[in-house]
């Protein structure tokens, strides 16, 4: 593919690409931020871990005292909604693709050679030292996930990164430390104006062990205490909580309930105890979060979430 080593590929219709690598990719704006989830508002097949409710008698590891001890000094789940927020974006008809190297030759071959990588036009990985960007195809359920991100004039690249679908069961590549898909357990907009998270989420914690558990296929984690959490824990509120007793803002209470139903996956290291992923919320203005989130009650990136009890989460075995 010599033809591609400059790096930018020009659009091209669905079956210029379908020719190269049968992607098929129909329909969708080309350029913008999700504020709507689309077609992929539940992303996965429905035998997916991220999609089951955890079931009335699911069991509590017994060391879940002293791990749930151990990331939360004060109660807080600080939610990443700004530079950890996630930014995806959607890739249409005439989106332009590249060819996306991989900078981290060591972790062996680059999860992109050989696609061609829509990116939508102003796409911006976030902030934070992740760099993460991620670029959906609706139609095909192709989903590119970029760790480290970066775009110098026409040229994309990425540290590391990984393929994934929006059929499969969440899990697969090294765009996460556990290889979870990074769209995986994402807080989208559209749910917390609606008020409601029909899935798992998708947890990060300093705490994180260096072993992992189903359905996590690795761990980045390094913490070697003996209440550390392994990736790929599921943790959960206590579903026997009120939570309509606690006069929560509407951002903690959407949280919190799926918290009860669902739980959440450790799935990435944090410097923070724990933390949860957000979908960022097109590109705020510096120290704001974005409309919706802060009409459901969110202050600030980092938001603590500190009126719910955390310190009721357990840790499933």
């Amino acid at each position: 593919m010599a033809g591609w080593a400059s790096g930018r590929i020009m659009a091209r219709r669905t079956r210029a690409l379908a020719a190269i690598l049968a992607v098929i990719t129909l329909g969708g704006a080309s350029c913008s931020f999700l504020s709507r989830p689309g077609a992929f508002a539940r992303p996965f097949d429905a035998s997916s871990p991220w999609r089951q409710a955890i079931p009335a008698d699911a069991r509590v590891d017994p060391n879940s005292a002293s791990m749930i001890a151990s990331v939360q000094p004060t109660p807080a789940l600080n939610a990443n909604l700004v530079a950890y927020g996630i930014p995806i974006y959607a890739a249409g008809t005439d989106t332009t693709t590249y060819t996306v190297p991989c900078t981290r030759v060591d972790y062996g071959i680059c999860p992109f050679a050989g696609w061609p990588v829509t990116i939508p036009d102003g796409a911006e990985p976030n902030t934070g030292s992740d760099g993460v960007l991620v670029s959906v195809q609706e139609a095909s359920g192709i989903i590119f996930e970029f760790w480290r991100a970066a775009r110098d004039g026409d040229t994309w690249t990425t540290a590391f990164g990984a393929v994934n679908s929006l059929h499969g069961s969440g899990w697969g590549g090294a765009a996460t430390g556990s290889g979870a898909s990074r769209l995986a357990g994402v807080v989208r907009v559209a749910e917390i104006a609606d008020g409601e998270i029909p899935h798992a989420l998708a947890l990060q914690s300093n705490n994180a062990c260096p072993t992992f558990r189903a359905p996590a296929l690795k761990s980045d984690g390094t913490s070697t205490r003996a209440d550390c959490i392994p990736e790929g824990a599921r943790l959960q509120l206590d579903p026997e909580l009120d939570l309509s007793s606690l006069n929560l803002r509407p951002g903690e209470l959407a949280v919190a309930r799926a918290m009860q139903r669902y739980g959440g996956f450790l799935m990435d290291v944090a410097k923070t105890p724990l933390s949860v992923s957000f979908e960022r919320e097109g590109d705020p203005a510096a120290g704001e979060v974005g409309q919706t989130y802060s009409g459901a009650g969110f202050r600030w990136d980092y938001d603590a979430m500190e009126n719910v009890p955390w310190d009721k989460l357990r840790v499933l075995k």
